[in-house]
């Protein structure tokens, strides 16, 4: 759901996360004049593997999808709130929806949403809502990798890793298997998470089971296609997971190898080695731009300067 390597149940960290999607609150100041262009997209490229959107068990299609999202912000409503910065929003945007309409869900309505959190973290809850966290934009240091992220959220809500993981959830621990309206939604919702709290151990199962681990390497395979249609470099994710592997290595100190053993087995996402790998492994079937190579944009040297004063 989100590209943080929190080790949580996928759902709670849905709640935890979840924020109010009030309109905008945007400064009185005219945003400052940085026009953005893209890439040239790869249109012709072929993409024979590029993974694709299956139905699955899910509650919450068409109009419940929405019920389902409007409900997870409405049960943490006020946590987290959108930044200020005009600019900034519009920017991320910009590049979200040009991201969007070269995904496996094109035709899908995405709203694209800056929070004002420092907590280096993007995610997404279902009905096309993606949110990025001012922390994150400040930790990147291309539009490349921001792309790579951004794509990533749009392959969790192409695939429907939201509402199909709020389904199983429901079901092993309430027993629900149908909502009929918005009420019913949200009240489900509240009895799930009760449910979690009441009992602990039913996080560390969902976990060992591996579902959210392998929709995080659904997401990635996704955001890998996407930002290379779409013109990016995919290798730039790749150099994001090589610093995340540097910061656990130093955090971890020798205790590492453990650390991804324990993340492999109960970890709400894999361990970055293994998403590494994945990467690589999908470089194969693509005519890769050279390595080093990312797209130059004024408008993300001006985000950057922005966000760094917010």
């Amino acid at each position: 759901m989100k590209i943080s390597r929190s080790i949580r149940p996928l759902f709670l960290a849905l709640l935890t996360l979840a924020l109010s999607t009030l309109a905008f609150a945007f400064r009185a100041q005219d945003s400052p004049r940085a026009e953005w262009i893209p890439p040239v997209p790869r249109e012709k490229a072929k993409t024979p593997f590029a993974p694709k959107p299956f139905g699955g068990d899910n509650i919450f299609k068409g109009e419940a999808e929405g019920w389902l999202a409007d409900a997870i912000v409405k049960v943490e409503a006020g946590t987290l709130k959108p930044v200020e910065d005009r600019f900034v929003a519009d920017y991320v945007a910009q590049l979200g929806k040009r991201l969007a309409a070269y995904s496996v869900a094109p035709s899908r309505q995405y709203q694209f949403v800056v929070l004002d959190d420092d907590a280096v973290n993007a995610m997404c809850i279902g009905g096309g809502r993606v949110y990025v966290n001012v922390g994150m934009l400040k930790a990147v240091e291309s539009e490349d990798e921001l792309a790579c992220i951004i794509a990533h959220e749009i392959g969790h809500d192409a695939f429907g890793h939201a509402p199909k993981t709020v389904t199983r959830q429901l079901f092993w621990m309430t027993g629900v298997r149908k909502v009929r309206t918005y009420e019913e939604v949200e009240s489900a919702l509240k009895n799930l998470l009760a449910a979690y709290e009441k009992n602990s151990f039913a996080a560390v199962g969902d976990n060992l089971l591996g579902f959210s681990r392998f929709n995080e390497l659904e997401a990635d395979r996704a955001a890998f296609y996407d930002a290379y249609k779409t013109g990016y470099n995919p290798n730039a994710m790749k150099t994001i997971f090589k610093r995340f592997e540097r910061e656990e290595k130093a955090e971890a100190g020798k205790d590492y190898a453990m650390s991804q053993f324990m993340t492999l087995l109960f970890g709400s996402h894999p361990p970055t080695p293994q998403r590494e790998t994945a990467l690589s492994w999908e470089s194969n079937f693509v005519k890769m731009p050279p390595k080093a190579e990312r797209h130059k944009s004024a408008a993300f040297d001006v985000m950057k300067s922005r966000v760094a004063k917010l």
